[in-house]
């Protein structure tokens, strides 16, 4: 798809676009008028009204300006049948084109909010007269129904039809940029947007640097920010959360510094921000920085903010200061983000004990599981081989329903019964599965391989790929553990052809898994070549080699590994002085 934009100091931009039209915009609507609706309106209009009657333009008006009232309510309340009433009785009233124009484009916009772009589409294409809101509105219709093509088109229509955008257009336009993942698009509004003199308006200018952020063009988004006159809370926002978005994590604290420090004060979604950035650092006192501005302000409490905080101190490895920040403000909150926040920081760092106390709290309090609190819970169930709490929490999946029988749950059901090695329930989660993604299949393959069934983990590997599934690195870790069990040798050098080809030879666990397998199959030549090929061994890596060495009885190479290993600063773990004793057990002396 190529774009072509024609710049000049006298002429309108022309956008030249393909000829394909969307198929969204067939047709026209056709309404019918409740008649109970018709009749408790107070206002009167049609048509085929006497000459004689009249009404004053002040009345029609105001007859106007309550239509308008009465579809901007449709729209916050999603009220679609009453919408069509209105529509309805615009289209029997003897308003002018003007106020047709009016009204139809707040018409277009309840529908587009109300999900019925289509019918937005037929009221758009029967307007006598548009203005630049009723192409504004199709565009942000065309893109909040994920139809960003055609928002970009009607955008071109409208400058084709001579109509100028302004900054509400132009924001829309660039939340379709956005959607078409479109940098080079981006810049092409950008420039026109330079010469239309609409880069000094803090609300087009907010919106390019958050279209450049979610591109990936975060050096575009601080271009931007830096020229622009004057800062919002909306524009710093956007800047913290883009430099978090693209990893700038250090960056986005510190512009949270600068703009507490005077800039502008911070708000819910400045602290959200933030918080993400400060769980990426890994900095408690950072985090307590953060705790401290959401005190001063008095949001701590504000759910959003105090999950946020939850989640960030517990990324950052202090349990105690998320379990207070939870204790102090959300121990009787009946909103489930708070708790999920703690069960989720609790699992994840290891306390599995304490995540499923506290699910049995957020139960008694008749707080409403959801998919994440379920997730949480069965990860913790599998770190703790918890199968008959387990149980009891599967029975109570499959009493809410379809709604929570998601691809995630599964998968974190079947995991918490391959972690308490029990191979049929995991089979039976995995065969009712209605929809399975690699995680699906790697939970099956790795549940095989753990139970020495390395026969099945391979049949299920080959069925995975009949199925269209790429094999991810943990995927392949399973396989080459099943073909170390099985002194597959040549399959396990088809697997490593396929881990080259596909980039992953290089992962870590592959890595470690590679040597491990060679080892087993009687190929320690190999093993050794792999291990060459590592540029900076880990001490999984080096364990693995020097345990092929010390299995293969070549017990001086096994000695000269482990003293390399201590002179590269890597300390021996316990598995690794086994291997070196069971070297030294099978050595002449």
């Amino acid at each position: 798809m190529s774009f072509f934009m024609k710049l000049s100091a006298s002429q309108l931009p022309l956008f030249e676009l393909p000829t394909a039209v969307s198929n969204n915009r067939t047709g026209s609507l056709a309404v019918s008028v409740p008649s109970q609706t018709a009749k408790k309106s107070k206002i009167v209009v049609g048509r085929n009204r006497p000459e004689s009657i009249g009404i004053s333009e002040t009345y029609q008006q105001t007859q106007v300006q309550d239509l308008i009232d009465v579809l901007r309510d449709c729209a916050e309340k999603g009220s679609i049948r009453e919408a069509k009433a209105v529509h309805g009785l615009v289209l029997k009233s003897n308003f002018d084109d003007k106020d047709l124009m009016v009204l139809f484009n707040h018409v277009a916009h309840v529908y587009s909010k109300c999900s019925e772009f289509r019918a937005a589409c037929g009221v758009f294409d029967e307007m006598p007269q548009r203005n630049v809101f009723s192409w504004t509105v199709m565009i942000v219709g065309s893109t909040e129904h994920g139809l960003f093509f055609d928002g970009f088109k009607f955008f071109c229509e409208m400058l084709n039809h001579g109509i100028l955008p302004d900054k509400f257009a132009y924001s829309a336009i660039i939340q379709s940029c956005i959607g078409l993942d479109s940098l080079e698009l981006g810049k092409m509004v950008h420039a026109q947007i330079v010469m239309r003199g609409f880069a000094t308006h803090i609300f087009v200018s907010t919106s390019l640097l958050n279209m450049y952020a979610k591109l990936g063009s975060i050096e575009d988004s601080y271009w931007v920010f830096n020229m622009m006159t004057e800062h919002n809370q909306v524009s710093w926002n956007a800047m913290i959360s883009g430099c978090t978005s693209n990893g700038l994590h250090l960056e986005a604290f510190d512009l949270f510094v600068r703009m507490k420090n005077g800039a502008c004060t911070p708000n819910m979604y400045t602290l959200v921000s933030v918080s993400k950035a400060v769980g990426k650092l890994v900095d408690v006192n950072m985090g307590k920085e953060v705790q401290n501005c959401a005190s001063e302000l008095g949001i701590e409490g504000n759910v959003l903010v105090g999950t946020a905080l939850i989640d960030m101190y517990s990324k950052c490895g202090s349990l105690h200061d998320a379990r207070s920040v939870f204790d102090t403000n959300f121990i009787n909150c009946g909103v489930n983000t708070p708790w999920n926040a703690m069960i989720s920081g609790y699992s994840q760092s290891g306390c599995s004990q304490e995540a499923l106390e506290l699910y049995v709290q957020m139960c008694q309090n008749g707080i409403t599981s959801d998919l994440y609190t379920y997730c949480s819970v069965f990860n913790a169930i599998a770190a703790s081989k918890s199968l008959q709490f387990g149980r009891v929490v599967h029975g109570m999946v499959l009493k809410c329903g379809l709604d929570l029988m998601v691809v995630s749950v599964n998968n974190a059901i079947a995991d918490a019964y391959s972690k308490c090695g029990f191979l049929e329930d995991v089979r039976k989660v995995f065969d009712r599965m209605e929809e399975r993604d690699i995680v699906s299949w790697t939970t099956l393959v790795t549940a095989y391989s753990q139970s020495s069934l390395g026969e099945e983990a391979l049949a299920t590997f080959c069925l995975m790929r009949e199925e269209g599934f790429a094999p991810n690195q943990f995927t392949f870790s399973s396989v080459l553990i099943s073909c170390a069990s099985l002194c597959f040798l040549e399959y396990g050098r088809q697997v490593h052809g396929l881990l080259c080809k596909a980039g992953l030879d290089t992962e870590k666990c592959i890595e470690s898994a590679l040597i491990d397998m060679y080892a087993k199959c009687g190929s320690i030549t190999e093993a050794g070549k792999v291990f060459d090929k590592i540029s900076n061994p880990d001490i999984v890596s080096w364990t693995a080699i020097i345990s092929g060495y010390a299995q293969h009885g070549l017990v001086e190479d096994a000695l000269q590994l482990f003293r390399r290993m201590e002179l590269s600063g890597i300390k021996a773990n316990a598995v690794t002085l086994l291997c070196v004793l069971f070297a030294c057990s099978h050595g002449v002396w």
